[in-house]
């Protein structure tokens, strides 16, 4: 190389000075700048026509050819040329993609002879007739969206085609597409169609039909493939042509006219259906729509373009089909907070005690299980000990029940008003009717001092279970389908359907019983009804300690209508109590006090009123938390400002005067109105006997019929000094008034747990 030329040596030259190299290289830079102006100012396929030019530049993707014999670019792209004539394209026969959208571009003719074309995209332009060329051999995916095709033509020679686009034309019908076996992917939004027909037995996956004329969905059920269906814009109102559609992901049907939940039920079968768009449909406007539709599709996973979250699932299923747990604990509190709203009423005969809690027995079970029967003989053979509880119901009586020994049957608004009213302690619903168990009921038996016997579905249960009492639960359930079947017909009174139901629950027993040990006591089949009597039976003797002579002996007695000797075997330890009957005692007052509110004169009443007076002469103050959270109402609470309480001088000060007048005690103002105010006789070891409270002068008797029968508050006017006694007249322990037990509590011992019968 020569040295003056070698440019790596330029800085060598002493001859060449910097300002002369700079000038060389500016003239440089401006002769390049001119070439590119030229360039940019060449037009680029003039008047609509594509030159060489152009496709030079769209041109890429340099590889093999189809038959692999040549080098050659195998895609060309040309946007936004206004090209109206595109001939020059035949001469590219090796190409596979052509994409010349947003043109003028009204003939396709030129493409027939480019064989391997795989792609075009033509869209954007003013096309009018659908694939008006000679078809290449492996055609796949055509995009003619936004042009002026106003029909469709036989596509049968296109086999290949897996993917058409038509959006935007005016397009009146889906025709041509028979014999596109590979196609599955069709999108035909803003077009003018009005009936989906076409596409019979087509492999389509995608489905574009928004923003027509569409009124019904129709002609789909043989599209076994179809996964995404958009028919936003339309007027379709059912949603029934896609029951079959089971492979269904997305529906998009905003901007309909869909009304009714219902129509949310024929899309239930789409097990993988993971996104539906109802937006702008009336059926939004509906209660709770959203949670409606999770409710019934609880696999979704965006709703109207949200995504849904875990808590609004759980909220739909609490809502219209909520587990029996959360129904039962929804009913507790509605019970607990109407009971709050009426006048409080103190239950001494079934208060919760720590140690002895009221008796009862529940027998659970399906319909034909047979517990109402053996509830019944339970009571008809244990008459001293058991007493049935009568439950209300809204079903009309049957030809063999009897209003208020069967079930107290009143209607739904009395059922609902009894609601209201604080009454009811358990509701259920079953077979669309009400059912309840009052606390009226419970303490009618518990009065007599009798262990109650109540029978209920599996629903009634699971509320009893959140109350203060504490049960013995008996599920008596057939396992023979044949027996229970047969004895479900027998009644003649249960429809085809009803029996199917009540059979399909009897595995829900078994199901609870098996998955939540310990939820019953014990479990007791009742294909026969004679054996199954014979457990409870037993479960019964067990419980009271009775032997089998002895039970023997005490049948007899029964039957014979004489007055059971209780004192045999080991039954005393055990009986519950019963007080002894005292309408002599008022009949010879002139009256039973039994019908002036519920005045009962019960051990316990005695023994807090007691407890309360010791703590007045011991100068005791109970704390605030205690008399706050005590299990029993106390005679005279102390108040949280001055912490004065029982025992205080200033209570003793303000504390009414009272006086013995002919066995009675008064105030200054009347008779005091405690239900358990009683007259302090020379022994009072009576008042265990009680049943009524103590007799009261005739003129003051008026006063007390006109008294509200709910009031079952202790009087506050109540001066316990007044109970006070020498402990050699009472017959009570002198347990505190926090271990207080159930009445007659100290003549038994806790209740067994249940032991399993023996088959």
């Amino acid at each position: 190389m020569d040295e003056e030329t070698d440019i790596l040596k330029v800085h060598e030259n002493s001859d060449l000075d910097v300002e002369q190299s700079e000038f060389i290289l500016e003239n440089d830079n401006l002769e390049g700048d001119l070439n590119e102006d030229d360039n940019n100012d060449e037009e680029l396929s003039p008047g609509g026509v594509l030159d060489e030019e152009t496709i030079a530049r769209g041109l890429s993707n340099l590889g093999r050819s189809a038959h692999g014999e040549y080098q050659v670019y195998l895609n060309v792209t040309i946007p936004g040329f206004s090209l109206v004539d595109i001939s020059l394209l035949e001469e590219y026969q090796y190409l596979q993609k052509v994409e010349v959208p947003y043109n003028d571009i009204t003939d396709l003719s030129p493409l027939g002879k480019l064989r391997h074309l795989l792609i075009l995209d033509a869209s954007h332009n003013k096309i009018e007739k659908l694939l008006d060329f000679t078809p290449p051999f492996n055609l796949q995916e055509v995009n003619l969206s936004w042009n002026k095709i106003t029909e469709m033509v036989d596509l049968s020679s296109h086999y290949c085609l897996h993917k058409l686009l038509l959006d935007n034309n005016e397009i009146s019908g889906i025709f041509g597409l028979e014999d596109c076996r590979r196609l599955k992917y069709l999108s035909m939004s803003h077009n003018h169609i009005s009936k989906m027909f076409g596409l019979d037995e087509l492999p389509i996956q995608y489905l574009n039909l928004s923003n027509n004329q569409i009124r019904h969905i129709e002609n789909l059920e043989t599209l076994k493939y179809l996964r995404e269906l958009n028919l936003s814009g339309n007027n379709v109102r059912s949603l029934s042509g896609l029951s079959k559609n089971t492979l269904l992901e997305m529906v998009d049907l905003e901007d309909n006219e869909i009304i009714d939940i219902v129509e949310i039920n024929h899309i239930k079968n789409a097990k993988n259906l993971r996104e539906l768009n109802l937006l702008r449909n009336p059926i939004q406007e509906l209660p709770d729509y959203r949670l409606s539709v999770l409710f019934r599709l609880n696999r979704l996973v965006i709703l109207d373009r949200h995504h849904v979250k875990e808590e609004e699932k759980v909220s739909a299923v609490n809502m219209f089909d909520p587990p029996m747990d959360v129904v039962a604990a929804r009913d507790h509190i509605m019970h607990v907070v109407y009971s709050f709203l009426q006048p409080a009423r103190i239950w001494d005969s079934t208060l919760p005690s720590t140690e002895t809690p009221y008796p009862m027995l529940v027998l659970v079970g399906p319909q034909g299980s047979g517990k109402k029967e053996l509830a019944m003989n339970l009571v008809d053979e244990f008459g001293d000990y058991f007493g049935f509880g009568v439950s209300h119901t809204t079903r009309r009586p049957r030809v063999d029940e009897i209003p208020g020994k069967d079930y107290y049957f009143v209607s739904l608004d009395k059922f609902e008003t009894d609601i209201k009213m604080g009454q009811f302690i358990q509701t259920y619903q079953h077979q669309n009717n009400w059912f309840g168990l009052q606390m009226e009921s419970i303490e009618n038996v518990a009065r007599d001092g009798h262990a109650c016997v109540v029978h209920m579905e599996l629903e009634g249960v699971m509320t009893l279970k959140k109350t203060f009492f504490e049960p013995r639960y008996v599920l008596v359930t057939p396992l023979n389908p044949e027996i229970h079947e047969r004895r479900l017909r027998q009644k003649g009174i249960y429809s085809e359907e009803h029996i199917k139901r009540t059979l399909k629950r009897v595995d829900l027993y078994v199901k609870q019983n098996q998955e939540h040990p310990g939820f019953f006591d014990m479990m007791i089949c009742s294909d026969d009804i004679t054996v199954a009597y014979k457990q409870i039976q037993k479960i019964v003797m067990d419980y009271l300690g009775i032997s089998p002579e002895a039970q023997e002996n005490y049948t007899n007695q029964m039957s014979k209508k004489e007055t059971p000797d209780v004192s045999f075997g080991n039954i005393r330890a055990r009986t519950w109590s019963r007080p002894s009957n005292s309408e002599s005692l008022s009949q010879s007052r002139g009256l039973r006090l039994d019908s002036v509110g519920h005045g009962i004169v019960e051990e316990e009443s005695i023994k807090r009123r007691q407890s309360a007076a010791k703590d007045v002469v011991n100068n005791y103050v109970p704390p605030l938390y205690d008399q706050l959270m005590s299990k029993y109402p106390k005679t005279a609470p102390q108040m949280a400002n001055k912490q004065i309480g029982l025992g205080h001088e200033q209570r003793a000060a303000t504390a009414p005067t009272k006086k013995e007048q002919g066995g009675n005690i008064y105030d200054d103002t009347g008779p005091a109105d405690s239900p358990d105010s009683s007259s302090v006789e020379s022994s009072v070891s009576r008042l265990s006997d009680l049943d009524s409270a103590a007799e009261l002068e005739p003129t003051l008797l008026k006063e007390e019929y006109n008294m509200n029968a709910d009031s079952h508050l202790p009087t506050e006017t109540m001066n316990p000094l007044t109970l006070m006694g020498t402990s050699s007249n009472l017959q009570y322990s002198n347990r505190p008034a926090s271990k207080t037990l159930r009445p007659g509590s100290d003549r038994h011992h806790v209740l067994p747990p249940i032991q399993p019968a023996d088959v």
